[in-house]
């Protein structure tokens, strides 16, 4: 399930305008954005996920018609940048789009996509979700059960809350890369650390530098952990932290999106999206600009 996830691409056709206004000139430059951008994450190119995040609000309604495509992996990859963008029409296009999707797999990777932008929900359908995803794992050798159960934690442990504790504690036991386990640490020393202020000198990429290696579970091993990547929207009110974790022969890869809410920074999701093997050097397939 891992492999699927990694191996997400997509090949593009052309998109079908469904309304007199769709077929209006900026929406069809927006179709060539989106396609274009898609389009460089299967080749494999380093900034096609960033500039997706880019396109933000206006790429939702294109990526919502990939969300009942043929393809399979089309549908993931739309998911993927509607739960990126976090728009609330995308966000609700990505949970009907669970309940609708007959693919195993692809409801697997899907729902996972769902459950990492779900970091500061208020919804207590949302939260079901999440913790149904942790409980409902099956053993560990079963990947297509594991890997949303692994999604929602991250969430669930993102979000501080201690009424998740005693699910999470569970879901550590059998979580090898153990970052769930961090997670669990650090909610019991700090439940609601996801929001710092600081002087108002402090530019912004210092500052979400700070959040996310200090202010979340990844501080724990924040000498192995490090901002590969950082990548504004155009209003700088929400942003793309790609963040790589080192161990002595692999690096595991996340996604982290942060929003600029009431003049703070806060991670609204979280995401797992690669590992690194030093000895094979394994190209990862979701990547970022620089």
């Amino acid at each position: 399930m891992f492999l699927l996830f990694l191996g997400a691409s997509i090949f593009l056709g052309a998109f079908k305008a469904q309304s007199l206004e769709e077929k209006g000139p900026a929406y069809r430059s927006m179709q060539e954005s989106v396609q274009r951008n898609l389009r460089k994450d299967l080749e494999d190119e380093e900034d096609g996920p960033s500039r997706l995040f880019l396109l933000g609000d206006q790429a939702v309604s294109p990526l919502i018609k990939f969300l009942s495509d043929p393809d399979e992996e089309k549908r993931i990859a739309a998911a993927r940048g509607l739960a990126y963008i976090g728009n609330p029409k995308g966000m609700q296009a990505l949970r009907n789009a669970i309940n609708a999707e007959r693919d195993k797999e692809a409801k697997s990777v899907i729902s996972c996509f769902l459950a990492g932008a779900l970091v500061t929900t208020k919804s207590e359908t949302d939260l079901h979700f999440l913790r149904d995803s942790v409980e409902s794992a099956r053993p560990a050798d079963d990947n297509d059960w594991e890997f949303p159960a692994f999604c929602a934690a991250l969430a669930l442990g993102m979000r501080g809350g201690s009424d998740s504790l005693s699910l999470l504690r569970e879901a550590a036991k059998t979580d090898d890369t153990d970052e769930i386990g961090k997670a669990v640490r650090w909610m019991e020393k700090k439940p609601t650390p996801r929001q710092m202020t600081t002087e108002a000198s402090t530019r912004d990429e210092e500052l979400i530098r700070r959040i996310v290696l200090d202010g979340t579970f990844f501080s724990e091993h924040r000498d192995k952990t490090s901002v590969e990547q950082l990548t504004f929207n155009r209003l700088r009110n929400r942003a793309l932290a790609s963040l790589e974790v080192h161990e002595p022969k692999y690096a595991r890869g996340y996604d982290l999106v942060l929003a600029k809410i009431n003049g703070e920074w806060s991670v609204v999701g979280i995401w797992f999206v690669r590992t690194v093997d030093y000895l094979t050097v394994q190209k990862p397939r979701i990547s970022h600009a620089p």
